[in-house]
């Protein structure tokens, strides 16, 4: 499955964005090899300097500030080039209500997941990363496909447990009434 890598810092985060930069990829590949997923290099998508709250370029009206490395990952999630889009932290992609909702329907549309690491971005100090998480939760996933199977068979199991011990309690008082 491929997938693509993104990448923003801020115009706040002037200091060491390279790094921050190189951090957020080298933790993003971590993800695509635990995942199983590909990243090409033409699919490493970066912003550098740019706040979250501008639309991406292909939004955007002509001569105002914005992002273009999120446009060119809306240009290849829309060839299907990518069926995943893999951050560090959700507010990444973006942090205004406009932006959030217009990504997810865009994905939700090209049936394209957010991979994510659920220790990066669970920050209950953070209201950003929050508001992000809300507005993106449909789209997320945290889990492998394996993991997440695994999780579905273990509920499943319990509900049956539940479904049989359910029986087994009626059972009991139809008896207790009887007597």
């Amino acid at each position: 499955m491929k997938a693509c890598i993104y990448a923003r810092t801020s115009r706040h985060e002037k200091l060491h964005t390279t790094t921050k930069v190189a951090r957020q990829i080298a933790f993003c590949m971590d993800l695509a090899r635990r995942f199983n997923v590909t990243v090409e290099p033409e699919h490493i998508f970066t912003d550098i300097e740019l706040t979250g709250d501008l639309l991406p370029a292909c939004w955007a009206p002509e001569d105002a500030p914005s992002r273009p490395a999120l446009a060119a990952l809306i240009a290849a999630v829309e060839e299907h080039s990518i069926a995943r889009v893999i951050v560090h932290r959700a507010e990444n992609l973006g942090t205004t209500s406009i932006v959030l909702e217009a990504l997810r329907e865009e994905f939700t549309a090209n049936d394209v997941r957010i991979i994510a690491s659920r220790e990066a971005v669970e920050d209950p100090n953070d209201p950003t990363e929050q508001f992000a998480l809300r507005i993106l939760s449909p789209r997320l996933q945290f889990d492998t496909d394996d993991e997440q199977e695994r999780r579905n068979r273990a509920r499943a199991k319990k509900l049956e447990e539940i479904e049989r011990l359910r029986a087994k309690l009626a059972r009991l008082e139809s008896e207790l009434g009887q007597s």
